[in-house]
């Protein structure tokens, strides 16, 4: 599967670590494929992506070399198609090995423009590089990185424990009410125990200290504190409020991987067991249906909640079969609804009834959620692997020391509730010259019910000539299955309660034209949040791209979804369902006016209607400046964007530059504009700093978000400033 924003992550690393060769790096298309990705993301405005971005930096200072590789290590990129890599092998296996890079080009499947976006990580070698190392060149030739950012909202918020801005400006609430001085430590400290201020000052840091070699070793820790919570002080006497650390080694003999600290965890197509952040697969590249799991992994993100925290391997059993065994022990945020002395009776008997998965501990209310529930993860995977097929087994059992029970409504009444869950799947991939057909199945145990439930992905990709691929994905997750750590391909978010047909088509006439497409039909058995009642939909999509030449590149897209909601008319007793319609319309252009300056244009619109209530309309235009002079020491990037719409229903998400390692989709609603700027320095080798400010303007409110967040006034804006050393 070409996860789009892993190509973005890609080129990134790229355009970092080797800024004078930028000229060879379709970076403009690559800020086009993110954004194909990161729409299936939600109103999750700041993703963590750092672990994706590790793995493309990993691959390009340890090229895979194209000539003693498999289908699992390209996957591992996430730029190439499985018909791609078959075609590959079918050569390698027709003529030998390759003698250069560029042979690749005269493969079905592959063109100059697949070689553009995999050449900065893959290789040619005449023997297979040797995998062991002395440790006096793992010193010698490691790499050490220490990153050191700061994030700080410039607005004062409301639950701010000083009650003003960055630079001044005393809060003042909207409606006029007064509000305590917190000038007052009495008076303040009151307010925090009441949970109406945060307990720490605005700023966000993020600390990260890595050590590579090749991609065989790995030794890192992460901290970060979220704005609003302590550091080294009160109820953080420790520092921060988040630490990550782990040891990671690859390929030594036998012993193919081994994770000890925080890792992740990834089998098949996600159905079975899968840690970590995985996209939603439906998107402008049609042929993102298969989601390749890359195994054992080091965590190096901040996210809370996706990963696993212990220690695991994988070992070589026989030259074409592996064994991954992993164990986890961590803490998760939970609300819990009873707590009772462990020492009188069983712990069993304390209960939650969700997971609290924003990792933010800023007031007392946040920190009671604070790690309590102890989870317990173990399992193993099996995986018989040759060149062009695998079959693997996945088996993981996953416990909490509380029960979860939820607040029972007839919508969840299927979902999980208990202590312990245990899931079992298998699935195969295969190979063969223009086509791959691959799936998973995956069964969640019986439980108090006595139920058993089941889930299926079965698909295939198929290259008809070389200019036609099509795509096609069948789904089915019955409502009792319990995928508490599965993430198949879904339209509703979770693989449960859903089957659907996915059917996409990439058609590229010539060098200059590409055309994609999908229809996605599916239904809902049962009730859903917000749909009182059993319902179907289906999602189409079309776009054409045009690329005269390697300076210029223009896309045209129309997308049309439509699925079952309840009414949002007053009624009595159960809410009917009616037909909610989104159309958006959207035109983009990049184009480079000189090897130093690139321009990105955008123009976009919608329309949501729910039954038959109105139309909701919302519109935005962008304008980007990216200026990285060759052999520079800096690089200037500039956005403005006007936005307006009618809601938020009708609201547009926006990629925007940032942060090495930071990645931001926010959404735009109302009536507003939108900029920001970013510089990065590079005053001396191996040393980069970034300075970036953004601001959102809005025109029609007085107040921006609500609760404990809520500013006064139209405007939203933050500063970040990032350091990186390497040496």
């Amino acid at each position: 599967m070409r996860t789009v924003t892993a190509v973005l992550l890609a080129t990134t690393a790229w355009v970092t670590v080797r800024a004078q060769e930028d000229q060879g790096v379709p970076r403009d298309l690559i800020e086009q494929r993110i954004e194909a990705a990161t729409e299936q993301l939600g109103d999750d405005s700041d993703v963590d992506l750092t672990n994706l971005f590790d793995v493309l930096t990993d691959r390009w200072r340890d090229p895979i070399d194209l000539n003693h590789t498999d289908a699992g290590e390209l996957n591992s990129l996430a730029l190439l198609t499985d018909v791609q890599i078959g075609a590959l092998f079918d050569h390698i296996r027709r003529n030998g090995r390759l003698l250069s890079v560029y042979e690749v080009q005269t493969i079905d499947a592959w063109d100059a423009r697949t070689l553009a976006l995999v050449r900065p990580f893959i290789t040619v070698r005449e023997d297979a590089l040797r995998s062991r190392a002395s440790l006096k060149e793992i010193l010698r030739n490691g790499e050490h990185e220490v990153m050191l950012r700061t994030i700080v909202n410039v607005e004062a918020r409301r639950g701010g424990m000083d009650r003003r801005g960055l630079f001044g400006g005393r809060y003042t609430d909207p409606d006029g009410d007064a509000l305590p001085d917190t000038g007052d430590p009495a008076v303040r400290d009151s307010l925090r125990r009441e949970s109406r201020l945060y307990l720490g000052d605005p700023y966000k840091l993020y600390a990260r200290y890595r050590f590579r070699y090749r991609n065989n070793i790995s030794i890192g820790l992460t901290a970060e504190k979220d704005e609003g919570e302590e550091f080294f002080r009160g109820t953080q006497q420790q520092g921060f409020d988040f630490y990550s650390a782990h040891l990671f080694l690859r390929h030594f003999g036998r012993l193919k991987a081994l994770a000890v600290g925080d890792y992740q965890a990834q089998f098949g197509l996600g159905l079975t067991y899968w840690s970590g952040l995985a996209l939603a697969s439906k998107s402008s590249f049609s042929l993102n249906v298969k989601r390749n799991a890359a195994g054992l992994m080091p965590y190096t993100s901040v996210n809370e909640n996706l990963f696993n925290r212990g220690l695991a391997a994988t070992v070589a059993l026989h030259r074409d079969l592996d064994l991954t065994v992993f164990y986890s022990l961590k803490g998760l945020d939970a609300n819990v609804q009873q707590e009772v002395d462990s020492s009188d009776v069983d712990d069993a008997q304390v209960s939650f009834s969700s997971f609290q998965e924003d990792g933010y501990h800023r007031t007392f209310n946040e920190l009671a959620k604070k790690d309590a529930i102890l989870e317990q993860a173990w399992g193993g995977h099996l995986r018989y692997r040759r060149r062009s097929f695998s079959w693997g087994l996945t088996g993981a059992h996953v416990g909490y020391d509380g029960v979860l029970a939820r607040t029972l409504q007839p919508y969840n009444r299927f979902e999980f509730n208990g202590q312990h869950n245990t899931t079992v799947g298998s699935d195969f991939s295969w190979l063969y010259r223009n086509a791959s057909l691959f799936g998973e199945v995956a069964a969640s145990l019986p439980q108090a019910d006595g139920n058993t439930g089941w889930a299926l992905n079965l698909g295939t990709l198929v290259a008809v000539d070389r200019r036609v691929t099509l795509a096609l994905l069948y789904r089915d997750y019955q409502r009792d299955f319990h995928g508490l750590n599965s993430v198949g391909f879904a339209e509703g978010g979770n693989p449960w309660n859903e089957r659907g047909l996915y059917t996409g088509i990439e058609v590229r006439p010539d060098r200059k034209w590409t055309i994609n497409a999908y229809f996605d039909h599916y239904r809902f058995p049962w009730l859903r949040y917000q749909v009182n009642g059993p319902s179907d939909g289906h999602d189409v999509l079309a776009q054409v791209t045009w690329r005269p030449s390697r300076q210029v590149e223009l896309y045209l897209r129309g997308r049309h979804e439509q699925k079952g909601y309840n009414s949002e008319e007053p009624v009595n007793g159960i809410d009917p369902l009616v037909r909610r319609r989104q159309t958006n319309w959207r035109f983009n252009a990049a184009y480079k006016v000189s090897p130093a300056v690139s321009l990105r244009t955008r123009v976009e619109a919608v329309d949501v209607q729910r039954g038959d209530s109105p139309v909701e309309h919302g519109f935005i235009v962008y304008q980007d400046l990216v200026h990285r002079p060759l052999r520079s020491w800096w690089e200037l990037t500039l956005r403005l964007a006007l936005f307006d719409t009618d809601g938020y229903d009708a609201r547009l998400y926006a990629y925007e530059n940032d942060l090495i390692g930071v990645f931001s989709i926010p959404p735009h609603y109302g009536r507003g504009m939108r900029w920001y700027a970013m510089l990065r320095l590079t005053p001396v080798r191996r040393v980069d700093l970034w300075l970036r400010y953004g601001a959102f303007l809005f025109q029609d409110t007085d107040r921006i978000s609500s609760g404990l967040q809520e500013i006064a006034g139209g405007t939203r804006s933050d500063v970040k400033l990032q350091l990186r050393v390497r040496f």
